[in-house]
């Protein structure tokens, strides 16, 4: 059985929705038979753009402000945008040119002269170069020969295809090399033919080596030449790129001050119209801010600053309503933190435990007296715990275990107990002293009326939803009717409908509900089962709890705050 915490939301008000116009309050004023109060002094103090901007709305004083401040800064980007995706499309061009000419550069002579050389030597014949390129071998160390046609036309094509000035240095080194293809064209016609018709070798290797060779060289050399244009080029229009950057960074920066300038004198205009009613405005508030709660907002002529004023207005009938209602609920706070603290401490749990160290100390058991002095100094310090509301569940496990302790000493023969806590949740942080009333309830309320005695454990351990402790008994238990009256009072207790009364001392099982519900929220439950003659099981589960020492603070703030 969870516990569920409903708290109803503050209750809000509507408010009606106005349409205001510049001009409301004189027809007000009209309507009622009285003339509309003239605004000639204030109209001779106002000059320029302030004259102007009286008659614009707060919405449209801010278009215009970013009129002369936007259109302006982005036409400059626009400008720069521009520039850069010219140079950008000037330098992909030139890339891309550079990358068919190093492609040719690297393999064009030495795959053609291969090729041609293969033909030239009797090993290939012209006929299989038909099916395009000659793959020779069958291991992964075959040799590729290139078809010298096919090398000729994708040359001719990719170099046709550049782009460049007619007259210029790079369109003459291609119209050059484009001749050169042509002649190269023939050339391997000729040892084609001279291959086919059994031509003596020694002619065969004279077009190899004067034709083809030579003209293999020679389109290497354009080749060069080209890219070598190419790259003055890229420099060329590196240094325009920055010399055009010097320029529009000088124009923009003349530019962005003009812009700045009549950007900072509009809107000192703007704020100079806007800042007479909003001091009004400010002045009221800061008089509410300061315990008037009498204090409302006045009418303007702006449609804006009277929709605040009367929203404001309506705000501060609210807070005065909600002052009388949180000042009545901090007096009920204030008085159930008093009972907590004079709850805190069991007089007779005290008066019992010093009795006990006497009568030890009386019989010489020095020994025992030691024992429980220190326990009873343990538990103590973990009431005070330096004014924290939350300590490490090792320090609350500590607690308990002090606690059982002196019992033990009391209630020997019929107190057994046994305490198991997971050892990872030790150093996570809980609210003090929500084990101990519990604790004691079993003692005082199971073991200690059950004839023979019994044990109590407790178990601490984490599941998917957070923290979970056990505090079980095999003490006397309760019937379903005790035990539905207690469920009800829990229950009322973590509603406030009822107010936690003690038991025999400690905080008793009612007041940890609601603490639990005052720090935890519904993230936290309290559930108690019991059998008439078997026992008693009481289960917390704590969701959200802190992580660790250190955010003890942060997270008591955080989990109190309403």
């Amino acid at each position: 059985m969870r516990g569920q915490i409903k708290t109803g939301g503050d209750e809000k008000r509507e408010i009606p929705r106005m349409r205001l116009t510049e001009n409301s309050e004189e027809r007000k004023e009209e309507q009622e038979g009285r003339q509309p109060v003239s605004n000639s002094g204030k109209e001779q103090e106002r000059t320029g753009a302030r004259r102007i901007l009286y008659f614009f709305t707060l919405n449209r004083r801010m278009s215009l402000l970013i009129l002369v401040t936007a259109i302006p800064l982005t036409c400059m980007v626009l400008g720069i945008v521009s520039l850069i995706r010219e140079y950008s499309a000037s330098y992909a061009t030139i890339m891309s040119n550079l990358r068919i000419a190093n492609e040719y550069n690297m393999k064009f002579k030495e795959d053609m002269e291969y090729s041609m050389y293969r033909v030239m030597i009797g090993l290939l014949k012209p006929e299989q170069f038909q099916d395009g390129d000659i793959i020779e071998g069958r291991t992964q160390y075959a040799t590729i020969v290139k078809n010298p046609y096919n090398m000729i036309e994708s040359a001719r094509r990719d170099f046709e295809s550049i782009e460049r000035e007619r007259g210029s240095d790079r369109d003459i080194k291609i119209r050059g090399l484009l001749s050169c293809l042509d002649s190269l064209e023939t050339a391997v016609n000729k040892l084609m033919n001279a291959s086919k018709e059994t031509t003596p070798y020694d002619v065969q290797q004279s077009i190899w080596e004067n034709d083809i060779q030579g003209l293999c060289s020679m389109i290497q050399d354009y080749i060069n030449q080209y890219i070598y244009y190419e790259t003055l080029r890229m420099e060329r229009l590196q240094k325009d790129l920055e010399t055009q950057t010097t320029r529009l960074l000088m124009i923009y920066l003349v530019l962005l001050a003009a812009v700045l300038t009549v950007g900072f004198a509009t809107a000192a205009a703007i704020a100079r119209s806007v800042t007479g009613p909003v001091k009004d405005l400010t002045e009221t508030a800061r008089r509410l801010g300061q315990g008037d709660l009498k204090a409302r907002a006045a009418m303007s002529g702006m449609a804006e600053i009277n929709v605040l004023a009367r929203t404001f207005n309506i705000m501060s009938d609210e807070i005065a309503g909600l002052m009388d209602k949180t000042r009545r609920e901090q007096e009920n706070l204030r008085v159930m933190e008093l009972k907590l603290r004079q709850e805190q401490i069991n007089p007779h749990f005290l008066y019992n435990t010093l009795d006990s160290i006497v009568w030890m100390a009386e019989g010489g058991n020095n020994r025992q007296v030691v024992e429980m002095t220190s326990d009873l100094s343990d538990f103590f310090r973990t009431v005070l715990s330096e004014g924290h509301d939350f300590i490490t569940i090792a320090e609350e496990e500590q607690h308990i275990r002090s606690y059982l302790k002196i019992q033990k000493i009391r209630y020997e023969d019929v107190l057994d107990y046994r305490i198991e806590m997971e050892e990872r949740i030790r150093s996570r942080v809980v609210l003090k002293m929500i084990l101990q009333p519990i604790v004691e309830n079993a003692l005082y309320h199971g073991i200690k009326n059950k004839r023979g005695g019994g044990t109590i454990s407790i178990r601490g351990y984490e599941d998917k939803n957070g923290i979970v402790f056990e505090v079980e008994d095999d003490g006397t238990g309760m019937d379903q009717e005790t035990l539905s009256k207690l469920r009800e009072k829990i229950k009322s207790g973590r509603e406030g409908r009822e107010e936690p009364v003690r038991k025999s001392g400690g905080f008793g099982l009612s007041n940890v509900a609601q603490r639990l519900s005052m720090y935890y929220g519904e993230s936290s439950a309290l559930v108690i089962e019991s059998e008439k003659g078997v026992g008693t099981c009481v289960k917390l589960y704590l969701g959200q709890i802190p992580l660790s020492r250190r955010e003890d603070e942060k997270s008591r703030t955080e989990q109190v705050r309403p």
